[in-house]
């Protein structure tokens, strides 16, 4: 009996080495952060869902962009915990997207580097921008009252685009396509999930403290235009703090007071992986303000570069005449202006 025993924890274990060994770590990552923990079911929440390229090679993945129809590649479960450390699951999103179709919408490609991380803010109660923002497709569900976890799915195998970036793995740890491609991620076919994420569910709304920083005080003169809805003032803001940006550092000037934290800008949109090498070119980022009003989604634009028409046309006059060694400058590379501060009403 002992030895049939012995020969049996043999096989289980031999078994447990040997899928162990087709397992495969996955280089994506998925974590949560929110601003407030504590809030009902009914007040505008934000949760920030960050993606991570945990690899040392560069990847590109696939983001919510402005989807308006299919699933939805980033979803929501809801667990209670009782005293016995078991996990209810009480709630999960649907993934069917059910909003308006008038405007095609699409699913972004997002290339980050080895270790670099995107953040993708979602909206939950923002009824105003529901039908027509991915981002704000989202509710509290209605549970009660108590302390809750969540964790966030990244699935994106619906999407057509999903071969394009990912290899699919099957629930063992083998490729499912035998051609596997060394310049994607491995993503399991069930997708990936984030760690839990403790909130708490409460019967009142509570008092905001006013956030205060270096660059956002309580007086801050930015905050105060987006609260009064001064786009115009925001823009000129905006525009007389970004005069560096180039080609080369992608709008990703740290030094700006704009693109700091404040109280209420809620997200700031990664610069773009490129943009075109002609001139003119233009940079946009999308910007999102909160205020009293509730959630208002912008894009930015840059002009970059500039090209002179007098001194274009003055340059192919002299070349027409012959004199094509006389040439005078027509254009400036080193040029940059905020040329758009809008709001996208799609």
């Amino acid at each position: 009996m002992i030895k049939i025993k012995f020969i049996f924890a043999s096989i289980i274990l031999f078994a447990s080495f040997q899928l162990h060994a087709d397992l495969r770590p996955y280089y994506l990552t998925v974590s949560l952060s929110a601003s407030k923990t504590k809030f009902t079911t009914t007040e505008p929440v934000q949760i920030n869902v960050t993606l991570t390229n945990k690899s040392d090679k560069t990847h590109s993945i696939l983001t919510p962009g402005n989807q308006s129809k299919g699933l939805k590649l980033i979803y929501f479960t809801w667990y209670k915990v009782d005293e016995n450390n078991f996990y209810t699951e009480v709630h999960r999103d649907s993934r069917i997207i059910s909003m308006d179709t008038s405007v095609k919408g699409y699913v972004n490609f997002n290339r980050l580097n080895a270790q670099e991380s995107t953040t993708i803010p979602f909206f939950f109660n923002d009824s105003k921008n529901a039908s027509f923002r991915i981002n704000s497709n989202y509710e509290i569900p209605k549970l009660a009252s108590g302390k809750y976890k969540i964790i966030a799915w990244y699935n994106p195998w619906e999407e057509e685009l999903a071969k394009y970036a990912f290899n699919k793995i099957d629930w063992k740890g083998h490729d499912e396509n035998p051609e596997r491609n060394d310049e994607f991620l491995d993503l399991s076919v069930s997708g990936i999930m984030s760690t839990y994420f403790d909130v708490e569910i409460i019967d009142k709304e509570q008092s905001i403290s006013m956030f205060s920083s270096e660059y956002c005080t309580a007086n801050c003169h930015l905050c105060r235009d987006i609260e009064h809805e001064n786009w115009h003032k925001i823009k000129r803001k905006i525009r007389n703090d970004s005069k560096i940006i180039s080609e080369l550092n992608m709008g990703r000037d740290s030094t700006a007071s704009w693109q700091k934290v404040h109280r209420n800008i809620a997200y700031l949109g990664d610069t773009p992986d490129a943009i075109l090498s002609s001139l003119p070119s233009f940079l946009s980022r999308e910007i999102i303000f909160q205020n009293n009003n509730g959630i208002h989604y912008f894009h930015l634009t840059w002009q970059i570069g500039k090209i002179s028409k007098i001194g274009s046309r003055i340059n192919t006059i002299l070349y027409m005449i012959g004199l094509k060694r006389i040439r005078i400058k027509d254009s400036k590379v080193n040029y940059s202006k905020l040329k758009y501060l809008r709001e996208i009403n799609y």
